[in-house]
């Protein structure tokens, strides 16, 4: 992580790795379809009124779709092998059921032991509510099959305990920067582990350590682009609560070297690390330097870096743009892995 970025081999292997990135997504998108697809229809047509467009629109689009064909793909690369049937079913399991966990959390309000109820006890829990239904069976289907149910629980726990820390972010002031720094590590590393646990392979402690880091690096930069959200919420985030922009470009970057690093210390061959590191640079990092450079402007022209005070459009980086994704390109070919 310390060389200069390879120009040339980088522009070389940019056609491939968006080649990847795009077929992964597209595989995907037709899995989804033909596996959840009629159960979804199905949910919304008995819906109660709990499940809304927005949380079809997460296991649709978002988590339902990046977990396997993003997170789970890099997984198996890292590895060296090709995805099984049973693994794309987990992996979009786990996806689907992401974000009505969060919503208990975040819509609900329920209880901490009334979510626990549901993390641990899924075969004895009632739904109360479509949404509730519709979590417990995809839960049990990614439990069904993990082929480590046990690990997954256990990483599911640690996610709950994140979550539960995480409440603390909306409490404006409440929490030191170190402190929402780690909470931000600890909620998106235990995330990680949580999906990687279902993969037949084994995990090593080496692995688990650099998966925890890179796991946080995810959830940083989930929060750079999620701050207009955070804002409206008031939840105090690394982002939210910065001071200026090049500060946080230069944590950022910290935590891509030192994530980074800890990959380069697993067991795995030295190839599919840098073929993992290369797809996590093209999906996830380099959009991030986007995005900031987007807050950067903004703080340039008002002087100060004040994001309660600026609008959805200077904060929503839009990478559906061919001016934000030819950014992001730039940033991946200047990137040393």
């Amino acid at each position: 992580m310390d060389k200069k970025p390879n120009l040339f081999l980088n522009a070389l292997l940019t056609p491939g790795i968006l080649f990847t990135l795009i077929r992964n997504v597209k595989r995907q998108q037709k899995f989804l379809q033909k596996e959840l697809g009629p159960q979804l229809a199905g949910a919304m047509k008995n819906n109660d009124s709990s499940l809304d467009n927005d949380d079809i629109k997460k296991i649709t689009h978002y988590y339902g779709l990046a977990v396997p064909c993003i997170l789970g793909e890099a997984l198996c690369v890292l590895r060296g092998s090709k995805m099984t049937l049973q693994e794309r079913l987990a992996l979009t399991y786990q996806g689907a059921m992401t974000g009505l966990f969060d919503d208990f959390f975040d819509k609900e309000m329920m209880t901490d032991d009334a979510v626990k109820n549901f993390m641990e006890s899924p075969e004895q829990i009632k739904a109360a509510s479509a949404r509730q239904q519709l979590f417990l069976d995809f839960y049990k289907k990614a439990l069904q099959y993990s082929h480590n149910p046990e690990l997954t629980l256990h990483y599911l726990r640690k996610v709950y305990d994140a979550q539960i820390e995480s409440k603390k972010q909306a409490l404006p002031g409440a929490l030191s920067p170190e402190q929402i720094k780690n909470i931000t590590i600890d909620k998106g590393g235990m995330s990680v582990l949580f999906y990687r646990a279902v993969l037949a392979n084994p995990i090593s402690n080496e692995e688990e350590t650099a998966l925890y880091q890179m796991g946080g690096l995810m959830q940083f930069g989930n929060d750079i682009f999620d701050l207009y959200k955070d804002c409206l919420q008031h939840i105090d985030t690394l982002m939210t609560t910065a001071k200026k922009t090049d500060e946080v470009r230069a944590m950022f970057g910290q935590m891509m070297k030192s994530s980074y690093n800890s990959v380069y210390k697993t067991r795995y061959a030295r190839k599919n690390i840098k073929k993992f590191l290369r797809l996590f640079s093209m999906s996830l990092c380099a959009r991030c330097f986007v995005c900031l450079d987007q807050l950067e402007k903004k703080e340039m022209q008002t002087g100060t870096f004040t994001p309660y005070q600026y609008n959805r459009q200077d904060l929503v980086c839009d990478m559906d743009k061919s001016r934000n994704k030819w950014k992001s390109v730039h940033y991946f070919m200047n990137t040393s892995v």
